[in-house]
């Protein structure tokens, strides 16, 4: 009995069991009578003792949680319109970018590898405090791409500078698909990304010497067909063939509003199904 009163005039003095004061000990769990009072100790469950954990260990958790929201919703052709939704009115050069940063901006205009402006106190002999702010080490550098063949002058940060050295070039640091790459690249990387899988589509589908000219294989068919007209004169022949199919006058926003975002494939499949004559267009 001794013992049990110990404990409870400890775990008191800690604050357990005084009104409106949360304990320090909540693996204590006391339970009082009129005739006893015991106190059981208990051990906290290891898989809820990081949920308890107050620190989160992400080394990207600033980034992640000052970023832009991105509507991932999936939208089918027939369903009913979402309240708030409206169609833009083009269609997005780049796909959308899950990280783009609303606290420091300038991150999404150059390669700051994550890089962001930090705070902190300096404290002086008589302890006054002053705040000051930290900023990445910003340089402007002009960077060689070996598959686009141009040179880019960006912002970029010496953390940047070194990891693309310890990568290879900008192209491999670019074509690297890690989850921290994706986050750390910014906006504009994810750009240049983008345009250098275009870039190494484009040299993967080779060229093709057409008389004394040499012309870009724009898309190969599942049948081999190697296409040499651009998506633009494949929907122009297909105006045609649907103006012509069409009872009343097509104008050209109408066409656009149906047609225009189609892929190259489905821009193949419905020529194919008007029968049209590809010569000049295909190998």
């Amino acid at each position: 009995m001794p013992l049990a009163m110990n404990i409870f005039k400890t775990a008191f003095r800690s604050g357990f069991a005084r009104p409106g004061v949360v304990s320090r000990y909540p693996s204590l769990i006391t339970s009082t009578s009129t005739s006893t009072t015991t106190a059981i100790v208990t051990r906290s469950f290891a898989q809820t003792a990081s949920l308890l954990a107050r620190t989160k260990n992400d080394k990207f958790f600033k980034i992640t949680k000052q970023s832009k929201h991105i509507d991932e919703t999936v939208y089918h052709i027939g369903q009913d319109a979402t309240e708030g939704v409206s169609i833009p009115k083009t269609v997005p050069q780049f796909p959308k970018y899950k990280y783009e940063a609303l606290f420091m901006k300038r991150q999404n205009r150059g390669l700051y590898h994550g890089r962001q402006r930090k705070k902190s106190k300096t404290c002086s002999e008589f302890l006054n405090k002053n705040l000051r702010a930290h900023k990445p080490n910003r340089q402007v550098a002009k960077i060689w791409s070996e598959a686009m063949q141009r040179q880019f002058k960006v912002r970029v940060s010496t953390k940047f500078l070194r990891t693309m050295t310890k990568d290879g070039g900008l192209d491999q640091y670019l074509l690297k698909s890690t989850p921290g790459r994706i986050k750390t690249m910014g906006l504009l990387g994810w750009k240049m990304r983008y345009n250098l899988l275009n870039r190494l589509a484009e040299l993967e589908r080779g060229q093709a010497q057409v008389g004394n000219e040499t012309k870009q294989i724009t898309y190969i068919h599942k049948d081999g067909r190697k296409f040499l007209a651009t998506r633009e004169e494949l929907l122009a022949r297909l105006f045609e063939h649907v103006q012509r199919d069409s009872y009343y006058p097509l104008k050209s926003w109408q066409f656009d509003k149906e047609y225009s975002w189609l892929p190259m494939n489905e821009i193949v499949t419905k020529l194919d199904g008007y029968k049209n004559d590809f010569t000049g267009m295909v190998l």
